[in-house]
């Protein structure tokens, strides 16, 4: 009787440990995926600011007066803000899409949380 209660408990001890190390696995992928795509827009927004940059440097450099370098800066200054605002707009994205799945997964909970104790 102990054995065949041992051989059940370690099953069932293998079978969740396996299940766990799945869903890791699973999850893992996922995040993975997402940093990839995310370092990806990282990348195109930090391109993004040195072509405005080095357009600035160039600005500069071909400044011939003091009012022409400030037209410069103006510049700049209106790249580099559009630049946060597409920052800003990616961001606000991302937090919408997060709350959208925290929800679903919130709602997916209650679901179930509701079934079991409908059960009882």
């Amino acid at each position: 009787m102990k054995i065949k209660t041992t051989i059940l408990g370690l099953s069932l001890t293998l079978f969740a440990s396996m299940s766990a190390q799945a869903q890791e696995e699973k999850s893992g992928e996922k995040s993975g995926e997402k940093f990839a795509a995310h370092k990806t827009e990282m990348l195109g927004h930090l391109n993004k600011e040195k072509s405005a940059i080095d357009a600035a440097i160039s600005c500069i450099n071909s400044a011939t007066k003091k009012e022409d370098a400030e037209k410069c800066h103006e510049q700049k200054k209106a790249s580099m803000d559009s630049l946060k605002q597409e920052r800003e707009a990616a961001h606000k994205k991302r937090m919408a899409e997060k709350k959208e799945r925290l929800q679903k997964k919130l709602k997916e909970i209650d679901e179930k949380s509701a079934e079991t104790s409908n059960k009882k």
